[in-house]
Order: C-alpha cells, then sequence, then structure tokens
C-alpha cells in the first residue's frame, strides 16, 4: 500500500510540474529490417514509436509487425511477429544530432502456421521480452530523420515450434523514419 501511495504521489507532483519542465513529445513512424538470430532471412519490419525526450532521458512505448518474420521458403512455414515495448531512453534532445541507447521490456507476439498439406499447425504465443540498442535523432526542428538498432529477445521459453525458434527467440531489427516532434 505504502508503495502505491508513492506512485501516486510521484505521479501527481510530475503531473504538477510546469509545462515548460516536460519533455518534447514524438510519434516516429518507421520501416526497416530485422536481420540475423531466429530469422531465416532478412524481413521487413514496419512500425512506430510515441514519446517523450527531454534534455537527458526519455520514455517511449514501441511497436513493430513482421508479416514474414521466418520466410514462406525454409520449412514451408509462415510466420509474423509483432513487438510492443516500454523503453527508456538514455540521452536526450540536443541541437542537430541526438544519440540515445535504448533498454525497455514488453511483449513479443509470434504467431506461425506450418504448412496445411502435411500438417495444420497454427501456435500463437505471447511472450514477454525485452530490447536494448540505440540510436539517433538527426535535425533540430518539429521534423527529424530517425535511426535505430536494436536486439531483441524472449525472456521464455517458444515451446511450440523450438526447431523455428530456438529456445527464445532473439533477432536484431534495424529502422528508419521520421521524428514529428511537438
Amino acid at each position: 500500500m505504502r508503495r502505491l501511495l508513492a506512485l501516486v504521489l510521484i505521479g501527481g507532483g510530475m503531473l504538477a510540474l510546469p509545462a515548460q519542465a516536460w519533455a518534447d513529445g514524438y510519434i516516429s513512424p518507421y520501416f526497416g529490417v530485422n536481420f540475423s538470430g531466429d530469422t531465416t532471412k532478412n524481413s521487413t519490419v514496419f512500425g512506430g514509436s510515441l514519446g517523450f525526450l527531454g534534455k537527458s532521458a526519455g520514455f517511449e512505448v514501441d511497436f513493430g509487425y513482421t508479416p514474414d518474420f521466418f520466410g514462406s521458403d525454409t520449412l514451408d512455414v509462415d510466420g509474423k511477429t509483432a513487438t510492443l515495448m516500454a523503453n527508456v531512453l538514455i540521452g536526450g534532445r540536443h541541437h542537430a544530432v541526438s544519440p540515445y541507447i535504448a533498454l525497455g521490456a514488453g511483449l513479443i507476439r509470434t504467431d506461425i502456421t506450418g504448412p496445411s498439406d502435411v500438417l495444420d499447425l497454427h501456435a500463437t504465443e505471447n511472450n514477454w521480452g525485452g530490447n536494448i540498442g540505440g540510436g539517433l535523432f538527426l535535425g533540430s526542428g518539429k521534423v527529424t530523420f530517425r535511426g535505430d538498432v536494436r536486439y531483441f529477445k524472449s525472456f521464455e521459453t517458444s515451446g511450440d515450434f523450438p526447431q523455428i525458434t530456438g529456445d527464445k527467440l532473439g533477432f536484431w531489427r534495424a529502422t528508419a523514419g521520421i521524428g514529428l516532434m511537438w
């Protein structure tokens, strides 16, 4: 109960801060590629981030979706992957170049369908996972370029298709997009 009260007081104190104390908000749609790790070929990822970036740190929620994560030509498997991560960004909004390190945790969802002519297999798993990486915002105005590289790893074993994903799903992702600041 004390922890809950402390969180409420801290959250209320943050809301009471003047508007100038808040960081720059941003939305950043992106596209990119998943590579290495458990993806059998480079696969395209689409997504976006919504967050706040101050002078030395920030916070974001990141969503990425890969419609063909495992590739359709290896073992004739269709696999989709989605990630939803809450991240702390270390490094803040500076002038023309704003580098950061991202560290977070969230959900990694896989949806795998096996070949229907041999076995009609379908497995959807929600696993907790994390990501670590870094990137930068280029530009000092309201519209910036954003580049990012991160490593994703599930905390839990992927049980339905271990021959495809290994014990724990892991992969790299590189993205590029536009950051719209306010």
